[in-house]
């Protein structure tokens, strides 16, 4: 199965402990719907924001724009044993995560302060870094989910963003034994059906329906599926001649899983703190799938 190239942000402040005590104050993090991640965040960003008000900025990045699809062309092996070719087209449409970021800090150690912070009461505390250090506190797949959230935190009198993440899509046209198209084709599907799953889990132990011990479970049947294929996988890597679009996928995997794991390595109970973990793995995901689909189609 042989692969082709394909068309197509003042001063800093210090962070003293009467903000900390502060902070111990809050409850923590409940996402029975949207509407309620953000008094969740309205609770928690007034006094991470105002510790740092001379830096935090809300600057979001409100490129929302679709990005282009492409195209790839899949030639298929010369080799012997295949069974009877097929052609067929895989589309991976366009993908659009939107987070609440809560701030965008110049300075770095503020950023990774308030991050803490935010993490210990059940935020992703992901550091986005681009031009800003921004914090991102948690990540929805649909848009109207976002916007509910930053309309509550407006509505609280607290000003939010949404920061948009764009995965470009690909139009793909494989040409290999039937099994192989099926196969590329399923774990373009299963990748984003189970990490988007991460989201029910999340609500889950926000709203206490789920405990952590659950919740390690169902990652833990994600890694199972995971696995599977990347076993699947390595039996093509072993008879054919790797190409950037299957090392990229497998490395995807392998990534995730990694990313997966972590949360397992978890050495506590509380669903406070595995809630925040997840929230910022499945960021840190969105990121890795990002990347894949930037790579492919750069190529």
């Amino acid at each position: 199965m042989r692969y082709s190239r394909f068309r197509r942000r003042s001063t800093q402040r210090r962070y003293t402990s009467v903000i900390i005590l502060g902070l111990l104050l809050f409850l923590g993090f409940y996402i029975a719907s949207a509407g309620a991640a953000g008094n969740f965040i309205s609770r928690i960003i007034s006094p991470i924001i105002n510790a740092f008000d001379n830096d935090a900025k809300q600057d979001g990045n409100d490129d929302v724009s679709t990005p282009p699809d492409t195209d790839l062309t899949l030639p298929g092996g010369e080799s012997s044993k295949e069974t009877e070719r097929v052609t067929e087209q895989i589309d991976i449409a366009p993908m659009s995560f939107h987070a609440i970021q809560l701030g965008a800090f110049t300075d770095e150690k503020n950023a990774r302060a308030a991050a803490a912070e935010l993490q210990n009461k059940g935020g992703a505390g992901f550091i986005q870094n681009d031009k800003y250090f921004r914090l991102l506190a948690v990540g929805f797949v649909s848009e109207d989910d976002a916007q509910k959230v930053r309309q509550e935190l407006k509505d609280e009198g607290i000003e939010s963003q949404i920061y948009t993440i764009s995965c470009p899509g690909v139009n793909m046209e494989i040409t290999a034994s039937a099994d192989k198209v099926n196969s590329i084709k399923s774990a373009f599907l299963l990748w984003l059906d189970k990490v988007q799953s991460l989201e029910g889990i999340i609500r889950g132990l926000d709203t206490s329906d789920k405990s952590a011990e659950d919740a390690k479970k169902d990652i833990e049947g994600i890694i199972t599926e995971f696995n599977s294929v990347s076993e699947q996988f390595n039996t093509y890597t072993a008879t054919e001649e790797s190409n950037y679009i299957l090392a990229g996928l497998q490395d995807l995997y392998q990534k995730s899983k990694d990313s997966l794991n972590s949360v397992l390595n978890e050495n506590t109970a509380n669903r406070v703190a595995i809630s925040a973990k997840i929230k910022y793995t499945y960021i840190d995901m969105i990121h890795q799938y990002k990347n894949y689909m930037d790579q492919i189609t750069n190529e």
